[in-house]
């Protein structure tokens, strides 16, 4: 039983760098090209969440100045019944 996985891990490990080589080689040009595109795509992110964050800023800002503009209702009267 041993052998038999012993067998079956130095064949899995014997195709890993035959897969390697069918992989095909990246140019420094591709690599600089993939990293700014990564790095465009970040920064896009990011201005998303920033848009994101200055929207609820705004929603609750615009809220607040809404409240304190509109007076506050009078409290609701006490009736007493009568004895």
């Amino acid at each position: 039983m041993r052998l038999h996985a012993l067998l079956v891990t130095s064949l899995a490990l014997a195709a890993v760098p035959a897969m390697a080589q069918n992989q095909p080689t990246v140019s420094r040009a591709e690599r600089t090209v993939e990293g700014l595109n990564r790095s465009m795509e970040t920064q896009g992110q990011i201005r998303s969440i920033q848009q994101q964050n200055q929207f609820n800023t705004n929603q609750i800002r615009g809220d607040m100045m809404r409240s304190q503009s509109m007076p506050s209702a009078p409290p609701p009267p006490i009736v007493v019944a009568p004895r």
